[in-house]
């Protein structure tokens, strides 16, 4: 259980950073949106991980590329993971990667 609230607070703190890269205020009206136009609030975002992904796209259109992979960084820097980019990948698929490599570190560790 702590370690899923470990990646739960890492992925919540790598959401922050990625969209606070164009700035606080664009940052809080994007999370204002998401929990006014989809009914999802910060705290669901790791639940809600595909929802999440969806409002994303819906407001930034093909530039949610670009967002997720900023979040995706912090979230893998933040789990002392080495990250890299594919193309084809969503928040969710790396997300559902670093949640597969912790798995596998504390195993083998």
């Amino acid at each position: 259980m702590a370690r899923r609230a470990e990646l739960d607070e890492a992925l919540l703190e790598a959401v922050d950073h990625g969209l606070q890269v164009p700035g606080e205020i664009v940052r809080a009206a994007i999370y204002d949106r998401i929990e006014k136009s989809y009914g999802l609030k910060r705290e669901e975002i790791p639940d809600k991980l595909e929802a999440f992904h969806g409002a994303l796209e819906d407001l930034l259109g093909r530039s949610v590329k670009v967002m997720e992979r900023l979040i995706a960084k912090s979230l893998y820097s933040r789990l002392g993971l080495n990250f890299t980019e594919d193309d084809s990948w969503t928040i969710v698929d790396y997300v559902n990667h670093a949640k597969r490599s912790k798995v596998n570190d504390s195993r083998e560790g």
